[in-house]
């Protein structure tokens, strides 16, 4: 019961904020937690950030979606939380854009030289660069598939940013760490400058992740008509606009300069409405 009082003063406080008319939590994530000493013995109480946190409202027929991280201040004497503040959250924040990926599933098909796959890959877990769940793969035959594998997978994600980078005109792909990289030395360029004279920081025309999971136990019992399922296969995928396409076959042995895949087969999927049951992942 308390926790459902929390619930609605945060909805009620967002509401008060941001004139929002709804306010969406399914995505949300702890972003930071933190304890500062002062002075002397004195101690400041921890402030907790809640991110993710999506509001949606509506002006002169236009949908207006924000993002918002939520302050919180713990009081140590009677053990509760005081909201201290609201902050928009930057739309093109990684973790941000990873996070909405938790929960989800997506569906399409697998195909290789001599099968075609339903299949259906659910998100579980993200965070940190991490990602985790489960992806299921099935041929079509009556009355009982003749290929049949439901799967763990968990790997790595990255996010990248489509900029111009060399102010040509030219839009490439670069990953976040390139991009804090280039707005560092502008703005150290632009110290003392005004005006014209100062370099704009280039502007993020789009978004990507670069996913890669790796099988790692099966679920059930596997089921191959005229092969086997391999256990190490790897999937490396892109979803960009709204779709999940990429390889997948067999990576090297070991590591080195060469990291292709054997075996490729071609994998597309497209986000379902239907939803997972997830945990909000809590800061390392």
């Amino acid at each position: 019961m308390k926790s459902v009082i929390i619930l609605i003063s945060l909805i009620g406080f967002l509401n008060t904020a941001t004139l929002a008319s709804e306010v969406d939590f399914s995505k949300t994530y702890i972003s930071s937690q933190s304890l500062s000493l002062g002075e002397g013995d004195k101690t400041d109480p921890p402030v907790l950030r809640i991110s993710g946190i999506k509001t949606i409202d509506t002006h002169n027929d236009e949908l207006i979606l924000s993002n918002w991280t939520l302050i919180l201040g713990f009081n140590p004497d009677d053990a509760t939380f005081k909201i201290l503040t609201a902050q928009p959250q930057d739309h093109f924040e990684p973790e941000l854009l990873q996070q909405r990926l938790r929960g989800t599933t997506w569906k399409g098909e697998y195909k290789t030289a001599k099968n075609l796959y339903t299949t259906q890959l659910q998100l579980k877990s993200v965070q940190n660069g991490f990602i985790g769940g489960e992806i299921t793969h099935l041929t079509k035959d009556e009355p009982e598939p003749s290929s049949f594998l439901h799967a763990k997978v968990v790997g790595d994600i990255t996010t990248q940013y489509l900029i111009d980078e060399k102010g040509d005109g030219d839009l490439d792909w670069v990953d976040v760490e390139r991009y804090q990289e280039i707005v560092t030395t502008i703005n150290e360029a632009n110290e003392g400058k005004e005006g014209e004279d100062r370099t704009p920081i280039p502007l993020i025309s789009n978004t990507r992740q670069l996913i890669r999971l790796k099988r790692t136990r099966s679920i059930g019992k596997p089921i191959h008509a005229s092969s086997r399922w391999g256990s190490h296969n790897e999937y490396r995928l892109t979803l960009e606009n709204n779709t999940l396409i990429g390889n997948v076959g067999s990576p090297p042995e070991s590591f080195g300069t060469q990291d292709v895949l054997t075996g490729n087969g071609l994998i597309e999927l497209t986000q379902s409405d239907d939803s997972v049951e997830t945990e909000a992942p809590a800061p390392e």
